[in-house]
């Protein structure tokens, strides 16, 4: 998850509530990172965390509830990609599934174009091997730029 907008740490708080209230829960989660913006550089850094879950959702069916979770804290869709954003929550993985669809492609196509979404996640769960992969999280981190990424709080 993450957010550079409003009370952004109350914002990705306000999330793992609304993911419990949903029956979503969770597991394990990182600390929380600032991180900078990636894409659009042009916006305020980013609070991020990463979150273990467990749920009886499908796929498709969480996707939905999350969007619903994003609507609720107030999240605005607009056509500007990467954009500054009250609360964004990906997911990055479901379990070892790969998925792709119209509107949900898992593993997050993105996660290993980001260093800094690789790094939570490697926090939480070092020894995942993603699908696709030979290798586990952490040692997918060897190398990885880490640059513009800093623990904000536990």
């Amino acid at each position: 998850m993450g957010a550079n907008v409003g009370n952004v740490k109350q914002n990705l708080l306000r999330a793992q509530d609304e993911l419990e209230k949903r029956d979503i829960r969770i597991t394990n989660r990182s600390r929380i990172y600032k991180t900078k913006p990636w894409g659009d550089n042009k916006q305020p850094d980013y609070l991020n965390v990463a979150l273990e879950v467990e749920s009886d959702y499908a796929p498709s069916e969480l996707l939905i509830v999350l969007k619903d979770i994003e609507t609720c804290i107030g999240r605005k869709r607009n056509r500007r990609r990467w954009g500054p954003r009250k609360i964004d929550i990906d997911i990055l993985f479901y379990g070892n599934q790969v998925i792709i669809s119209k509107d949900l492609i898992i593993p997050h196509k993105e996660f290993f174009n980001r260093p800094f979404a690789m790094k939570l996640l490697a926090e939480i769960a070092p020894d995942f091997i993603p699908p696709h992969s030979d290798k586990c999280l952490k040692e997918h981190l060897n190398g990885a730029d880490g640059e513009g990424l800093e623990i904000y709080c536990d």
